[in-house]
């Protein structure tokens, strides 16, 4: 039985999240894919990149290079 696209986004979080300067781990049922977002400055997922799309089979990875955002006390908020 093949796994679902949510299951391989769960192993995905599970084994990357925070690693290989991932702060993010979506999906896109449209396209079929796992959204991968990225620490806009970071360069690490080179060499994870090749075993996460493995991980990934059957479905897509897209990558994503953003912002991670903020918590409030970060920005002067909340004290």
């Amino acid at each position: 039985m093949k796994d679902s696209l949510d299951t391989v986004k769960r192993r995905i979080s599970a084994k990357y999240l925070g690693k290989c300067g991932i702060h993010g781990v979506g999906l896109s049922r449209s396209a079929n894919a796992i959204c991968i977002y990225l620490d806009k400055q970071s360069d690490e997922l080179t060499p994870c990149l090749k075993e996460l799309k493995l991980d990934a089979t059957p479905f897509q990875v897209l990558t994503f290079r953003e912002e991670r955002a903020r918590q409030a006390e970060d920005v002067g908020g909340a004290r």
